[in-house]
Formats: structure tokens, C-alpha cells, sequence
């Protein structure tokens, strides 16, 4: 028995490293031939469908059409490390993340999010995390929706956790609308203090789009629970196993 965690982590892990040599690798060679988004829609979701598929994750998805709403500011809560092989997977086209500085850091992948365009918060410098947040507007500018995890980091104990504001007056500096996109049960499947995915079922519910034409800096707090509210709708069904 002892054997069988030792190869699923070896497995899981070799996969991983595998498919980033292969999809990001490749893909940071393909940009001189391709477009920015024709490598990103051949690369992303294939990576993260492949990294799913190896930690044995199947999906059922509620709303798939709503990512079809855009451009938009989908807000997810998170999880898990499988978040982001499902957002990835999940990827609208036009559609870049917001992701903590330190990812910039690990080899390759930060390097092919950088390429292509992803903006990083450095949450610990306000003034770079309001420049971060500048760059962010400046991508809705040109015509991209953007992905966000409003807690700011992973749960470590499955628990919702609050929102933080800053997707919220990017809405309203915008007027996008915010989708949220609620992962269910991904954290008992990689809780954050653990090392191997186990293989399951996630659910994935995305909503219909909240308007955000009327939303004032006085009214941020309402909308800040109203999503809060959305995830814990789906949330408070019992865990899938």
C-alpha cells in the first residue's frame, strides 16, 4: 500500500513537468509563428485538461454557457492547486488571470504567463499591487475578460473565505460585469496541505453574469456579498466523495 501514494506522486508530478516542457515549452517557441491567442487557446486549455485528466478529476459543469458572456470579470473562489488546471481548462478566448508574483518565479510557467500577458500582484507592496491592478485595467482596455480569486489566497480548511475589493472596483471601474464561478470539492480532493491529489468528482457551477453598470464605491460592499453569497449557495451542499 505504501507504494501506491509513491507512484501516484511520482506520476502526477512527472505528468506535470511533462506537460510543461510540452504545452508552455512549445508554446513560448510557437509565439514566433503564431499569435498570442491562437498559441494560448491550442496551449492553455489543453494543460490544464491534461494535468486534470493525470490527478484522475472528472467535471460536472453547470452554466458552461455563461463563459460565452463576455468580455467579463469571472470571479472564482479557490480551493485548491486544481484550480488552476480548471480555469485553464475552462479558458474563454480573450481571457487572461491575475496571479500572485511569485508564480513569475517558477520555471517555464512563468515565463509563458509573462509571454502571455498575465498581470502580477505583488499583495504584500500596495503601490505594486495598485500598478498590478492599473496593468489589469489596461487588458480590459483592449478588449480581454480577466480571472480573479477574490479570497487572494487558497483556503486551508475548505472554508469560504472573505472577498477582498480589488475585482470589485475593477468592475466598477469598468462596468463589466462580474460572472462568478463557483469550484466545489476541489479542496477535498488537494487541500493545500497535502502533496497528491486523490481522484474524484468536481462540480463547477458558473453563474449568469452580475451587472455592474449601476455599482458605485458605496455599494461595493453589497456586491462584495452578493457574490460571497453565490458561492456559499453552492458550497453548502455536502462534499462529493
Amino acid at each position: 500500500m505504501k507504494q501506491i501514494p509513491c507512484f501516484r506522486f511520482l506520476s502526477f508530478y512527472g505528468g506535470l513537468v511533462g506537460s510543461i516542457i510540452y504545452y508552455l515549452g512549445f508554446g513560448l517557441i510557437l509565439m514566433l509563428f503564431r499569435s498570442t491567442e491562437e498559441v494560448m487557446q491550442w496551449a492553455i486549455p489543453k494543460w490544464g485538461k491534461f494535468n486534470l485528466k493525470s490527478a484522475g478529476i472528472d467535471f460536472e459543469i453547470s452554466g458552461r454557457e455563461n463563459l460565452e458572456k463576455r468580455p467579463a470579470i469571472f470571479v472564482i473562489n479557490h480551493q485548491s492547486m486544481l484550480d488552476l488546471f480548471i480555469m485553464c481548462y475552462l479558458r474563454p478566448p480573450k481571457t487572461l488571470g491575475v496571479a500572485k508574483k511569485s508564480l513569475i518565479y517558477i520555471p517555464v510557467i512563468g515565463l509563458f504567463m509573462k509571454a502571455v500577458g498575465v498581470v502580477f500582484l505583488d499583495r504584500h507592496d500596495r503601490m505594486k499591487a495598485l500598478e498590478g491592478m492599473r496593468a489589469t485595467k489596461r487588458l480590459i482596455d483592449q478588449g480581454y475578460s480577466i480571472v480573479m480569486a477574490p479570497e487572494g489566497t487558497r483556503t486551508l480548511t475548505g472554508e469560504l473565505q472573505p472577498l477582498k475589493k480589488g475585482a470589485f472596483y475593477l468592475a466598477l471601474q469598468t462596468g463589466l460585469p462580474i460572472i462568478p464561478i463557483t469550484i466545489v470539492n476541489a479542496y477535498q480532493l488537494f487541500p493545500r496541505q497535502s502533496w497528491i491529489p486523490k481522484p474524484g468528482i468536481v462540480k463547477v457551477y458558473i453563474d449568469p453574469p452580475i451587472a455592474t453598470k449601476e455599482l458605485t464605491e458605496a455599494t461595493i460592499p453589497a456586491m462584495i456579498e452578493r457574490v460571497h453569497s453565490v458561492f456559499l449557495s453552492h458550497l453548502v451542499s455536502p462534499p462529493l466523495q
